[in-house]
């Protein structure tokens, strides 16, 4: 759907006149993905600042990476990759990123040689930690959110069977069914010397809010046909979020 989301970025640009976007993961980071964004001359009208969701090839990313080929993605498409964890100043707003996910439908991606699971590793969380509590991020952005702290994301119940099987037996612990997360995420949140403004995830395919010691955690909505369909704006000088219509008729 890079094409639609090339095409509603456009639209919302004319319309509120951001100056970049955020997309929260599983962007689909594989080969022939790429191939297809360059086939198609696909580029982004705004800067779009992207993290690794668990919908990814974690590998080939990862080998990407380390290729040096992300500035070559900024400059063919607008898109540029956040790593593992990053930070990026927009204005005045610092944001945190910290990309990657449990798979909760299939078994997890072990490739411990290449640095590249789909999920967060102690060592990526132990990276963000110190990171972020010296920038002091305004914002966090992540894939999937921290369990276990009140947020409330409840799992599907059509994957409760499937998160037994894919991630309690391989030894993770996603939390309880009505406020689950990733583990990884919980620990960050419970050794940041501050409270951020906002966190930011996905996902979980549904909008839901909380405030937890002050942070608003949101969980953003991906259906990009909803006619009824908000955006999530932050702004960067006043530092606070607002919902607007992607259709401002509305």
């Amino acid at each position: 759907m890079h094409r639609q989301l090339a095409d509603s970025l456009r639209q919302v640009q004319t319309d509120y006149r951001i100056e970049a976007a955020v997309q929260v993961g599983d962007f689909g980071f594989y080969k022939a993905t790429m191939r297809q964004l360059a086939e198609e001359a696909i580029r982004f009208p705004i800067p779009l600042h992207v993290i690794d969701g668990n919908h990814e090839d974690h590998h080939w990313l990862q080998q990407a990476l380390e290729a040096g080929r992300v500035p070559e993605w900024q400059a063919q498409y607008n898109l540029f990759y956040q790593p593992r964890p990053s930070i990026r100043q927009f204005g005045l707003t610092k944001v945190g990123f910290i990309g990657g996910a449990l798979h909760v439908d299939r078994p997890q991606q072990h490739n411990v040689m290449s640095r590249s699971p789909n999920y967060i590793l102690a060592q990526q969380r132990e990276q963000a930690r110190i990171l972020f509590n010296r920038e002091r991020p305004d914002l966090i952005v992540t894939h999937s959110c921290p369990s276990r702290i009140g947020i409330g994301m409840r799992a599907s119940d059509q994957l409760q069977q499937q998160a037994c099987e894919h991630i309690l037996a391989a030894g993770f612990d996603p939390g309880p069914v009505d406020d689950c997360g990733d583990t990884e995420l919980t620990v960050l949140w419970q050794q940041l010397d501050y409270r951020p403004r906002a966190w930011i995830f996905g996902h979980f395919h549904s909008h839901h809010e909380a405030v937890i010691e002050g942070t608003r955690f949101v969980s953003v909505c991906d259906d990009i046909n909803s006619m009824g369909r908000t955006l999530a704006i932050w702004d960067t000088e006043e530092k606070f979020l607002m919902y607007c219509f992607a259709d401002p008729s509305q």
